[in-house]
């Protein structure tokens, strides 16, 4: 019996576009953890930089969807800013945990693979669109606490080289 073979490298723009989509649900979480981190900061006094990494560590143990419940009782966000956190996490649930076993099917076919593409680009749209709201006011925060952003940047960049 001959084995059917598929051609992986069709495969590519799906495993890109899907890595991209993990890297984007990662920065909101981030993003939440801190945010909700700095505003612990800013509200209680100045946390020591070991009270800052346990609580950046707490939160980032917590689910996505718990941290947004954290975010929206720390930040006085419109309906329009938690409908869009509502729709980044839906977009993102359905991307890390049902993505693959309700659409394999359609990786077999080249249509199909465009279709789930479509599928999953549309998702990271809602991803992104949250994360550019959560930009705005971590940029705030840290202004507030008096971090300098070049310098910040600077440290992260070393922090991701390492």
């Amino acid at each position: 019996m001959q084995e059917t073979r598929i051609d992986l490298t069709a495969l590519n723009p799906i495993y890109l576009e899907m890595g991209a989509a993990v890297q984007d649900c990662q920065r909101i979480e981030l993003y939440i953890s801190f945010i909700v981190t700095l505003l612990i900061d800013l509200s209680d006094g100045d946390l020591t930089e070991e009270e800052f990494r346990g609580s950046m560590e707490s939160l980032g143990a917590q689910t996505m969807g718990r941290l947004m419940e954290e975010i929206k009782q720390k930040v006085g966000f419109t309906d329009e800013s938690v409908h869009a956190l509502r729709k980044a996490l839906r977009a993102r649930n359905f991307l890390i945990h049902r993505f693959y076993n309700e659409r394999s099917d359609l990786l077999l076919t080249s249509e199909g693979r465009d279709r789930a593409l479509r599928e999953i680009r549309t998702k990271r749209a809602a991803l992104n669109t949250a994360n550019a709201m959560l930009d705005p006011v971590m940029k705030d925060l840290i202004r507030l606490k008096g971090i300098d952003m070049d310098q910040f940047r600077t440290e992260l960049e070393q922090r991701f080289e390492t």
